[in-house]
């Protein structure tokens, strides 16, 4: 499938110390976890004076426009996809949430993950890197999940504000600045909110032990291994003991001996849970190596081919596929390939580098015929759909792509993948008016709010109908109207 190259390399290494506004800490002993817990506000009224839930979805989606302008966001349908599946199983078992979550990656080779305002949770690709199975990566989800269920950032700032004056545009700006020059978007931070003193510091103890507790009782009811999380965090301090520079993660959620034994016990409290292993999480694990870190040989990827473990030798072989492919040898990619869609026919990781060898080896009508029949099977299917319409428009069928996409945008209508494939789209069937309008959308979601305008202006140049010009007149009030509103939240 066609995929977002143009991701940017900037080091983020900073951003979920500003977006969780974490200290550097470390845990109280576990005996006194008890009293914490007495002594955290109510769950549904903390915060509620200080910012609304409506405001916090505005302040979280200006400041996701934001990250897709600068930062590496990945545009994968597959591991979206993927990405999407384990996050919203988490989200179906949680409580206390209030608005729908997105979940997106970033192209780093950082071990990290960061939640903020709005149910936005970002993974970093060095994450799934590290994880060794899918209820360890599920449960950095889970915990990154109850940070924003229990409103940490808000009851952060909430905080704050006893200490001195707080303003949004403050916090947000280091957050910014954080994205192109880490240690200056910290230092801007601290000076924004003033986190100095004892009381801070107590406090986002209390929201990781919080997130803790809630993010694996979320993990067990998603039926997920609850002795991921130690697991994991444990192994992580472990390696990174006596590393002057630890990761990311290991600075905004400090991991001492006193939590992993608390995470510990609160898992084995649930019970251990064989879960078996996960294909899917395999091959996600394989497409980012392979495609985005790049970060394992070749050599290492033919050793897993001949593991005694059947997922492992498929993971082996389809990573090998996707370099094959991104390397011009679609020959090679497909001899890779065969076999795992032999075993496998209707797995979407599969179809979605077969429909990119086909397009490479110039068998379109092939790549049609698999996905007009997997469409008809599962035409709710993101990868499947986004698939389809690429090979339509690469196909000269670019009105069957139209079609595709403008129906998945209904659903999706954030979906920026879709958004630049059908301006493809719209180019290639002369719509002129429709490719600009189709273009301003994606700048806006970009945050791009006078250059949308530009392009709605534009596309009315093109268009001598009536009822689009009123229509598209009608979307630049509406876009300037949002410009207006962030600016005042502001």
């Amino acid at each position: 499938m066609l995929y977002l190259r143009k991701t940017q390399r900037f080091m983020t290494s900073g951003i979920a110390l500003a977006l969780m506004l974490a200290l550097p800490s470390a845990f109280q002993a576990p005996e006194a976890l008890a009293q914490q817990h007495r002594n955290l506000p109510e769950i549904g009224t903390t915060g509620a004076g200080f910012m609304s839930i409506e405001r916090e979805k505005v302040v979280g989606d200006y400041y996701m426009r934001q990250l897709r302008a600068t930062a590496p966001v990945i545009q994968d349908p597959v591991l979206n996809s993927y990405l999407k599946d384990v996050g919203q199983r988490l989200v179906r078992n949680a409580d206390n949430v209030r608005y729908p979550f997105s979940f997106f990656w970033l192209n780093i080779n950082e071990i990290n993950a960061f939640a903020f305002m709005g149910g936005y949770v970002g993974v970093h690709t060095g994450l799934i890197q590290q994880a060794r199975n899918e209820s360890e990566f599920a449960a950095v989800l889970g915990h990154e999940i109850a940070h924003v269920t229990q409103r940490h950032i808000v009851r952060s700032m909430q905080e704050q504000q006893q200490n001195m004056p707080l303003t949004i545009a403050g916090v947000i700006g280091s957050i910014l600045l954080g994205i192109a020059n880490p240690e200056a978007g910290a230092a801007g931070l601290y000076t924004t909110i003033g986190a100095t003193g004892q009381a801070q510091i107590n406090y986002t103890r209390l929201f990781e032990q919080e997130a803790d507790r809630i993010g694996i009782t979320t993990l067990a009811n998603a039926g997920f291994d609850p002795m991921g999380a130690p697991n994991f965090f444990g192994r992580l301090a472990d390696q990174y003991r006596y590393v002057s520079k630890p990761p990311e993660m290991l600075l905004t959620h400090p991991v001492p001996e006193s939590r992993i034994a608390d995470t510990r016990t609160r898992a084995e409290a649930l019970g251990r849970r064989d879960v078996p292993q996960s294909l899917n999480f395999e091959l996600a694990k394989a497409r980012v190596d392979a495609r985005y870190t790049r970060s394992t040989p070749n050599s290492e990827f033919v050793k897993m081919t001949k593991s005694d473990n059947i997922i492992t030798q498929q993971a082996g072989g389809y990573a090998l596929a996707i370099r094959a492919l991104d390397a011009s040898n679609p020959d090679t990619a497909q001899q890779w390939l065969t076999p795992l869609l032999e075993r496998d026919p209707r797995n979407r990781f599969y179809i979605d580098v077969q429909t990119d060898i086909y397009l490479a080896l110039e068998q379109n009508d092939k790549a049609l015929d698999m996905l007009k029949r997997e469409y008809t099977r599962s035409p709710d299917d993101p990868v499947i759909i986004l698939n389809y319409a690429n090979a339509a428009i690469r196909s000269n069928e670019a009105e069957l792509g139209v079609k595709l996409l403008r129906n998945y945008l209904l659903a999706e209508p954030g979906s920026l993948i879709a958004l630049d494939l059908l301006t493809d789209a719209y180019q290639r069937t002369s719509d002129r008016a429709a490719m600009y309008e189709t273009r301003a959308e994606a700048l806006a979601l970009r945050g791009g709010f006078d250059l949308a305008i530009d392009q709605l202006q534009t596309a009315q140049n093109h268009t001598q109908n009536k009822l689009t010009e009123k229509r598209l007149n009608a979307r630049i009030d509406q876009i300037r109207a949002e410009k207006e509103r962030l600016k005042g939240l502001l």
